[in-house]
C-alpha cells in the first residue's frame, strides 16, 4: 500500500506543479512591457498537408479573417503526396489574396517532418510558425501574437485544446493544454503541440532535430522540443483566449485509440527522459485503480478507497482549471466518466503496444522506431 501512496502523492505534486506553473507565468500576470514587440513580417506560416480536402476549409478561412496579418512574411503550403482535392481547393483559395502564399510539393520525400523541413528551407523570415491543417485560430490571433513574443526566446509552444469531438479526446487535451504551458513555465518542458509551434530559423537550421528521425513517421513536435531541450535553447509559452489554437479532436473510439498509439510510441522513443518518467507515473497511477478497487472491496482497506476518492479530485481540479483558463465548461459533466473510463482505455493501449499492432495513418504504415 506504501508504494500507491507514494505514486498517488507524486501524481498529485506533478498536477499541482503543472497548475501553479500556468498561473505564474499566463500574459495575464506578465506585462505588456516585459516583451520586446518584433518588426513586421518577421513571421513565416508552414502548413503541411496530406489529403485535408475535408477539413483545410476552416484554416483557410480562419486566415482570411483575420483582423491583421502585418507580422505575416508568406503562407506556405506543402503538399506531401495528397491524392484528393486538397491541392486544389488552396490554389483557388490563394487567388486574389493580399498577402504571399506558396504551395509546394514534396518529390521523393514523404512525411510530415519532411514538408516542415522543406517549407522552412523555403522560408526567408526570422521565426517559423508550423500549424495543422485541421485548425482554427480568433480572428484576432496574429494581431495579438507580436506583443506576445520575446526577441530572445527561439521556442514557443502555443496553447491547443479540442473543440469538437468525443469528450474523452477533448478533455486530454484541456488537461495536457494545463500541464504542457504550466511546466514550460516552470522552465521544465516535457511536451509539445505540433498543431501551434514557433520556433527561430536560424536556431532551428543550426540544430537540425528531424535529421534523425526522418524515417519516424510521427514526433515532429517532440524531437524539436527534444532538441532545443538538449541544447539549452530558450523557451517560453504564448497563452490568452484569442492566442489559444483550436484543433479537432477524436470523432471515434477507434481514432482516439490510434491516435493514443501513436503518441504512446514517439513518447517512447523521443528520448525526453523527464517527460517518460512523468508519464509512467500517469500510467501507473491510472492503472493503480484496478488493484486499490479489489482491495477494497476484498479486504475493506479503506486507505484504498481513500486513494481512489484522492485521485478523482485531483483529476476534477485539473480538469476545472483547464475549464476556467479555457473558457470550456461543458466536459465538467464528464469528469466522473472519464475518471472511470481512462485507465481501460490505457489497459488497451498497452495490449496493443505489446502485440505490435501494425497500424496505418492517412494509408500509410506508421514506424516508430
Amino acid at each position: 500500500m506504501i508504494f500507491f501512496i507514494v505514486v498517488f502523492i507524486l501524481y498529485a505534486i506533478f498536477i499541482g506543479f503543472s497548475i501553479i506553473g500556468f498561473q505564474i507565468n499566463s500574459p495575464s500576470s506578465v506585462s505588456i512591457k516585459d516583451f520586446i514587440p518584433l518588426k513586421e513580417k518577421f513571421l513565416t506560416i508552414i502548413i503541411p498537408f496530406r489529403n485535408e480536402e475535408n477539413r483545410i476549409n476552416n484554416l483557410l478561412s480562419s486566415i482570411e479573417n483575420q483582423e491583421n496579418l502585418n507580422v505575416i512574411n508568406q503562407f506556405i503550403f506543402v503538399d506531401d503526396h495528397s491524392s484528393d482535392c486538397t491541392v486544389e481547393i488552396i490554389k483557388n483559395w490563394t487567388l486574389n489574396k493580399n498577402f504571399k502564399c506558396q504551395i509546394l510539393s514534396l518529390k521523393s520525400d514523404f512525411g510530415k517532418k519532411k514538408a516542415i523541413d522543406f517549407g522552412v528551407k523555403s522560408s526567408n523570415s526570422e521565426y517559423i510558425m508550423t500549424i495543422d491543417a485541421d485548425i482554427t485560430f480568433n480572428h484576432s490571433f496574429f494581431a495579438n501574437l507580436k506583443n506576445k513574443l520575446a526577441t530572445n526566446s527561439d521556442l514557443y509552444l502555443i496553447s491547443v485544446i479540442e473543440d469538437n469531438g468525443l469528450f474523452i479526446s477533448r478533455i486530454i487535451s484541456l488537461v495536457l493544454g494545463i500541464i504542457t504551458i504550466g511546466m514550460t513555465n516552470l522552465k521544465f518542458p516535457i511536451l509539445a503541440n505540433g498543431a501551434g509551434l514557433i520556433f527561430r530559423k536560424s536556431t532551428y537550421v543550426k540544430l537540425q532535430p528531424f535529421h534523425s528521425n526522418f524515417h519516424i513517421s510521427s514526433g515532429d513536435d517532440i524531437f524539436l522540443l527534444k532538441s532545443f531541450i538538449k541544447n539549452g535553447n530558450f523557451i517560453s509559452t504564448i497563452f490568452g483566449n484569442p492566442l489559444t489554437i483550436k484543433t479537432e479532436g477524436a470523432q471515434s473510439f477507434k481514432s482516439l485509440l490510434f491516435r493514443s498509439l501513436r503518441w504512446s510510441g514517439k513518447m517512447k522513443i523521443s528520448g525526453i527522459f523527464s517527460s517518460n518518467i512523468i508519464g509512467l507515473l500517469i500510467v501507473f497511477c491510472n492503472l493503480s485503480i484496478f488493484p486499490l478497487f479489489f482491495f477494497y472491496l476484498k479486504y475493506s482497506y479503506n486507505t484504498a478507497l481513500f486513494l481512489i476518492l484522492f485521485k478523482l479530485i485531483i483529476d476534477t481540479i485539473i480538469l476545472f482549471v483547464a475549464s476556467i483558463k479555457f473558457k470550456d465548461y461543458s466536459m465538467l459533466k464528464f469528469t466522473f466518466l472519464m475518471f472511470l473510463i481512462y485507465p481501460f482505455i490505457l489497459v488497451l493501449i498497452i495490449l496493443l503496444r505489446i502485440f505490435n499492432y501494425d497500424q496505418k495513418w492517412k494509408g500509410r504504415k506508421v514506424i516508430s522506431s
